[in-house]
């Protein structure tokens, strides 16, 4: 039986302690207001303590894409100011390589579709690029460079903006599962968790991929899910380099995508199986060092519509088969996690940010290392009631959602 008692008062209470709960709980308090923050597990349980932290610029769609992911470099350099450079944010630039001459006449479409959008980039040779990354597969033989990608430690970001939050006063709950919104008549009063209520004037749902559970609160987005694995080796003797993305899985590089000249069969991966429903696997073609130096190596995507997080058999020989064939010299290395986390994404790969119902929505992020600490700043400016340059092109009723619906 759950118990009546209140657990806390606040002005907003935030469900979800990932990078999207956490940024928008961070700049909310800033603003003055009186915040805790919900979490069924412990922060970054999810996708966001499940991935290689890379920012990239390079492959956003122009537009609202583009000056999101731009913005979202600005707003880590004032994090490293605020809570120090303890979450190392590295501004390496990112390679996308290429593995055959027709995937590089492609990618040179790309370099001037992405220079009409001012972005610094170019088109390298494998020797130009190897200075950028040593770690370049010996399949590569040339890459296009941007200096804009950049990388955090996701984990230690997290980790960081926790401690932070909770010492300017902000209360974190941990393994404390919300059971239901409390409402009176036609507003919302808080949450009911199983330590109790939580009362607040406003809640914010930061739930990721746990966001299809809202049905349940009346609210329906178009939000869809899937697992995304990653292969992390032991540590290599290799210093930080620029971040990677390669030719084998593409579906998240929509400045690629959409060009006339892009061909979906010369960027497939071998291992891919591009059917509906529960047997599709697809691919991220992504390959990144942490702070400890490890490889974060993948990424399988698969299990769509499922809350499933345990990585999958054919997730993982996606990820090592690809691995064997570009690193023929590196078979000794040690695997030391197979991470699997759950994603989630809308149909126009936006994420959602706006007041739905009587309560607060931020989710959607399918890129979340570049998008939610920018979304955060986004819902806190709305709820403060200050002006918002990107409030429009996240909201719920958005034409591109509407559509899908």
């Amino acid at each position: 039986m759950v118990s009546p008692d209140v657990l806390a008062t606040s002005d907003i209470v935030v469900v979800g302690a990932g990078l999207a709960g956490l940024c928008t709980a961070f700049e909310l308090r800033r603003r003055g207001f009186d915040v805790a923050v919900v979490e069924q597990r412990f922060p970054a349980f999810g996708a966001s303590g499940r991935n290689p932290g890379c920012l990239w610029v390079q492959t956003r769609r122009s537009g609202v894409e583009l000056a999101i992911a731009r913005a979202a470099g600005a707003k880590y350099t004032e994090y490293v100011d605020e809570l120090g450079d303890v979450f190392e944010y590295r501004r390496l630039g990112g390679l996308f390589f290429f593995e055959t001459e027709e995937q590089g006449r492609i990618l040179e479409d790309y370099v001037r579709s992405r220079r009409a959008d001012d972005i610094e980039i170019e088109l390298l040779s494998r020797s130009q690029a190897t200075k950028h990354a040593p770690m370049l597969p010996a399949t590569a033989i040339g890459a296009v460079y941007c200096a804009e990608d950049a990388q955090i430690d996701t984990q230690q970001f997290v980790g960081a903006l926790s401690a932070a939050i909770v010492r300017s006063g902000v209360r974190l709950y941990e393994n404390t599962a919300v059971l239901s919104v409390i409402r009176q008549g036609n507003h919302v009063d808080g949450v009911r968790t199983v330590r109790g209520d939580i009362r607040a004037s406003g809640v914010v749902w930061a739930t990721g991929a746990w966001t299809l559970n809202l049905t349940a609160e009346g609210i329906v987005l178009p939000v869809t899910t899937a697992r995304m694995g990653q292969v992390v080796t032991q540590p290599v003797d290799q210093r930080p380099s620029a971040i990677l993305h390669g030719p084998r899985g593409v579906a998240h590089c929509g400045a690629l995508t959409d060009l006339s000249s892009y061909e979906a069969s010369v960027f497939a991966h071998p291992h891919a199986r591009p059917t509906q429903g529960a047997d599709r696997l697809d691919y991220d073609d992504s390959l990144a060092q942490n702070r400890s130096g490890s490889l974060v190596i993948g990424a399988g995507i698969d299990s769509y519509g499922s809350l499933n997080p345990h990585i999958s058999i054919a997730s993982t020989e996606a990820m090592v088969s690809t691995t064997l064939e570009r690193y023929p010299n590196q078979t000794h290395l040690g695997v030391t996690g197979l991470w699997a986390g759950l994603m989630s994404d809308t149909p126009d790969h936006l994420p959602i940010v706006g007041r739905i119902d009587a309560a607060h929505v931020n989710a959607g992020h399918s890129w979340g290392v570049a998008s939610a600490p920018v979304a955060g700043q986004v819902l806190a400016e709305l709820i403060a009631g200050e002006q918002s340059e990107f409030a429009t092109a996240l909201k719920a009723d958005r034409p591109s959602l509407e559509a899908a619906r």
